[in-house]
């Protein structure tokens, strides 16, 4: 069977795996074979149709299925090797461009694969208790992709399942049966809709029925749970999902104190509960025990994010990132994070990325509008935010406020006030702190400082301290005042 050789890899077809310098390469079987189609043709322009009919002949799918495949390739290529081999073409396909080499498998008998445990990382962060987007640093908004991660990924079940498998500890066995349990679970929590979360549960608990002695199952009913108090799914209160969760990870810890999952969970419901000592206690637990484990580090990036530690959490986001390219959430907060680092390009950047793996998310565009707001690109904010408005009816009325204040630092001060009051109407459904900085640009000082006096909370301030809308009352002494009280 033939083996290509490419840069510093090698592409087994028969296994259908790519190796690195004698090491496989964490790839879900889909994104493995768009990469033979296109390393079998190398120069060649293969059209999207094609590559459609060829890696998913059941039908069934979309053509966001064949990018998300590109992009996942195009990063891991890139984090390997100095050379961009994939081109896109506009309007006809795919190119790998750079030279390719047919092997025979005999050829690599000098240099074996050793079968390293595959580093894991399920998808996106933790949520949105009000459902707010995942921008907002005050507390923990996090929002769920919802109807996108059903529509985007479940096309890509196989290649998900190959991305959660982290490292088990070796203690902690479990049975076939149990493991396949497990990551079907796995699959459907990724997905964080409240049908996939929910799904979630009762295949964990399947996983308990079938190796009651593994803390693997108890771990997973754990963070599913702690995932339902965070979105506010199911029928039961948040306080309800949280208890359920804390008492799973004990459960957990008692069968394997060192479960990385069940302290990931302990972490977890600490952010919920604002304990940020325990929270980043068990996180960094989590870490040493398994630094492979992704949600692990993106909640301990976001905790730091959280404390007003921009750079030294964003490298621990990039680095959850990296564990799991298909991340949309940890891709979305690297954008919102660069956005209160003043890194603006980057903002932008990143969330457009988010926006390519599910563009249903639109939480990302608020982020990018508001990058584009800072550089004074003005113009381009307001086309952003407008999208953003229309994307939904929950996202109207944090849209106006949105516009509010980029009509106001364009001098468009009719359409600015007919924002902003449209915004205040539904005040329920917009962030404070966006009522506030409109309300000032519009001179109505008085009106923002009254909203901002309401929001007392250390995360809230740590948020306006960083946001660069805010810039331009950093010097008034009763905005000092409120910023030292809250710290």
């Amino acid at each position: 069977m033939d083996v290509y050789e490419f840069g510093p890899f090698h592409l087994d077809v028969e296994r259908l795996l790519l190796v690195h310098e004698g090491e496989p390469v964490a790839l879900g079987p889909k994104v493995v074979e768009t990469l033979l189609a296109l390393v079998e043709h190398p120069g060649e322009v293969l059209a999207k149709a094609m590559l459609l009919d060829r890696i998913w002949p059941e039908g069934f799918v979309e053509e966001a299925n064949l990018a998300q495949n590109i992009y996942v390739l195009r990063k891991t290529l890139r984090a390997r090797w100095a050379a961009d081999a994939i081109e896109t073409v506009p309007r006809r396909g795919y190119r790998f461009t750079a030279p390719v080499h047919r092997l025979e498998r005999a050829a690599l008998a000098e240099a074996p694969v050793v079968a390293h445990a595959v580093p894991a990382a399920p998808v996106t962060a933790a949520t949105d208790i009000h459902r707010q987007p995942a921008r907002r640093l005050p507390s923990m908004r996090w929002i769920a992709a919802a109807a996108s991660a059903v529509a985007i990924l479940a096309a890509s079940f196989v290649l998900l399942a190959s991305v959660v498998t982290h490292r088990a500890n070796a203690g902690d066995m479990i049975s076939d049966n149990g493991a396949r349990l497990y990551q079907i679970g796995r699959y459907y929590w990724n997905l964080r809709s409240r049908d996939g979360v929910e799904k979630s549960l009762s295949y964990f608990a399947q996983v308990i029925d079938s190796d009651p002695k593994s803390a693997r199952g108890y771990a997973a009913l754990a963070e599913a749970n702690a995932t339902m108090g965070n979105y506010r799914y199911g029928s039961q209160t948040p306080a309800v999902y949280f208890a359920r969760a804390r008492g799973y990870a004990e459960k957990a810890l008692l069968l394997d104190p060192n479960s990385a999952e069940a302290h990931a969970a302990l972490g977890l419901i600490a952010l919920n509960d604002k304990n940020m000592p325990k929270a980043m206690s068990e996180l960094q637990h989590a870490i040493a025990l398994d630094p492979g484990y992704g949600p692990a580090r993106e909640w301990y990036g976001i905790g730091l994010v959280g404390e007003g530690q921009l750079r030294t959490g964003f490298a621990e986001l990039k680095r959850a990132a990296d564990l799991d390219p298909l991340s949309v959430a940890t891709t979305a907060w690297l954008g919102s994070t660069a956005y209160y680092d003043r890194h603006f390009h980057d903002a932008i950047t990143y969330s457009q990325q988010a926006l390519e793996l599910s563009p249903q998310r639109t939480d990302a565009l608020m982020t990018i509008g508001e990058a584009y707001e800072a550089e004074g690109n003005i113009t381009r904010a307001i086309e952003v935010f407008k999208q953003y408005a229309s994307s939904s009816a929950y996202a109207h009325a944090e849209g106006s406020a949105l516009l509010a204040h980029a009509y106001a630092i364009a001098h468009r001060y009719a359409e600015a006030r007919a924002e902003l009051a449209y915004a205040r109407a539904h005040s329920r459904d917009v962030e404070q702190a966006d009522l506030a900085i409109a309300a000032a640009a519009l001179g109505d000082r008085s009106v923002a400082f009254a909203l901002l006096r309401r929001m007392r909370t250390h995360a809230t301030w740590m948020a306006i301290s960083h946001d660069p809308r805010f810039d331009s009352l950093r010097d008034d002494a009763e905005f000092r005042q409120l910023a030292q009280e809250s710290a």
